[in-house]
């Protein structure tokens, strides 16, 4: 399965990034740190051709919305500014998408460049011959595209994490576990069970956090289906994490899930990511799963990050939470 994760990963960078060199264009010297606030994103591009058919279907791709939000919410804020404009002010954004329309491109591509202006950031050249054929490149690519700039925005939460978190939850983890992971600070109110914790912020502020961790012996594969870890999922749940009634736990909404294999420093993991409810009761709302296999212990690592904020944009609260996931370390 790890083979074929990287064989796949590997397409996709071939083909979806024909010609990309990540030091393509790299300064050598870096005059700063990215000024930009996290998931924004300019769009250097005639603002006339935005405004018009082909232009507000690029956005549109732009403004790809956040899998498994309850509500409605694009991966990134976009501002767009003239080739002409494009000067030392715009240059300190993080994430710059940049279009080239011209008769000379044979083909469609795109060109990546890291830190050209600023650390950390990434410029991806979109080029084309024509308007129709950049559109409908770009709508092929759009997943690669967006998962491109969130990679970014991640590693930078993660960097973060790493020097401010929880020491609480840290301790807990590597007591139980011998791991370690890196979640936000606010979380600190810590519950056991047997191979399990469920860390969490206090309700009394706006944002809500949970944390999980679990491990579960490993027999096969087929312990890694959506199926088997949604099933798994809520069992654990169900015993654990529960309202304040004894008829109220966490289970996950039907038809919602979407999973997918990713590599993560060399390592397979299965990422799930869904809608959670609380079983006779009003509360919910999104979650973020990693499942892994501890090759020594020769168990499932579960680690999730769940949010609840009613009435509030949660985007970043689980963005953030992902980020927390990838800091796990066996």
């Amino acid at each position: 399965m790890m083979r074929l994760v990287r064989l796949l990963l590997l397409v996709i960078c071939v083909a979806a990034f024909s010609g990309c060199d990540e030091d393509k264009g790299k300064s050598k010297t870096v005059k700063g740190k990215a000024a930009s606030a996290p998931y924004e994103m300019l769009v250097v591009a005639n603002k006339e051709w935005l405004k018009g058919p082909y232009g507000s279907q690029f956005m549109d791709v732009m403004h790809s919305e956040v899998p498994c939000l309850p509500q409605v919410e694009a991966n990134f804020r976009t501002t767009s500014v003239n080739p002409s404009d494009f000067t030392s002010t715009f240059k300190v954004y993080s994430n710059i998408v940049t279009v080239d329309i011209d008769k000379k491109h044979v083909e469609p591509s795109m060109t990546m460049a890291r830190d050209v202006y600023a650390h950390p950031q990434i410029i991806l050249t979109i080029k084309a011959p024509d308007n129709a054929t950049l559109v409908a490149y770009v709508k092929e690519h759009r997943n690669e595209i967006m998962d491109l700039f969130v990679e970014q925005e991640l590693k930078r939460e993660v960097g973060f994490l790493t020097k401010v978190n929880s020491g609480k939850v840290f301790e807990a983890v590597k007591n139980m576990f011998g791991y370690t992971v890196c979640v936000p600070k606010d979380i600190n109110a810590i519950k056991r069970g047997d191979h399990f914790i469920w860390a969490s912020s206090d309700t009394e502020t706006s944002n809500n956090y949970n944390f999980i961790i679990y491990t579960l012996p490993y027999t096969s594969t087929s312990d890694l289906t959506d199926e088997r870890l949604v099933a798994l999922r809520d069992s654990v749940l169900q015993l654990y994490v529960k309202g304040e009634k004894e008829n109220q736990y966490v289970q996950t909404t039907p038809m919602t899930v979407l999973g997918r294999d990713i590599a993560l420093d060399g390592a397979y993991v299965k990422e799930l990511r869904g809608l959670w409810k609380m079983k006779n009761d009003m509360m919910g709302g999104p979650f973020v799963e990693y499942a892994r296999i501890d090759t020594v212990k020769n168990v499932i690592v579960v680690t999730e990050g769940f949010i609840f904020a009613p009435e509030k944009k949660k985007r970043d609260l689980i963005r953030v939470m992902e980020a927390s996931l990838r800091t796990l370390k066996m």
